[in-house]
């Protein structure tokens, strides 16, 4: 539909980039789906138990920013087109301060395993 109206929508809902800057989003994203792919293989190959849906989130806001870091400064972009980093941290530290608040109140509680 974005297409029809000949306007584009990226995270953050930044209205017609440049493309320099689009090219930097789709590798950043690609990094990061690559990396939380590989990571969540090898996590569930090594520990034999999938990550809470929530883990998954947080590892690929992880990545994202990782991968946001290497490649503004390996490509040289500006500061002001990787503002975007700025919001993709606050949420990661969300995510992690509800996990960490999620592990102390399970802490406590009997747990059952039926596998």
């Amino acid at each position: 539909m974005m297409t029809l109206f000949g306007t584009d929508l990226f995270f953050p809902f930044d209205y017609n980039i440049d493309e320099s800057e689009q090219l930097y989003r789709y590798k950043t994203s690609r990094f990061a789906a690559g990396c939380l792919l590989a990571y969540a293989v090898f996590r569930y190959l090594f520990s034999y138990k999938a990550s809470p849906s929530l883990a998954i989130v947080l590892n690929f806001g992880v990545f994202y920013l990782i991968g946001g870091l290497f490649f503004g400064f390996r490509d040289e972009i500006d500061l002001i087109d990787m503002k975007h980093l700025l919001l993709v941290a606050f949420l990661v530290v969300l995510i992690w301060f509800e996990l960490r608040q999620r592990t102390k109140e399970d802490a406590g509680r009997f747990r059952r395993d039926h596998f």
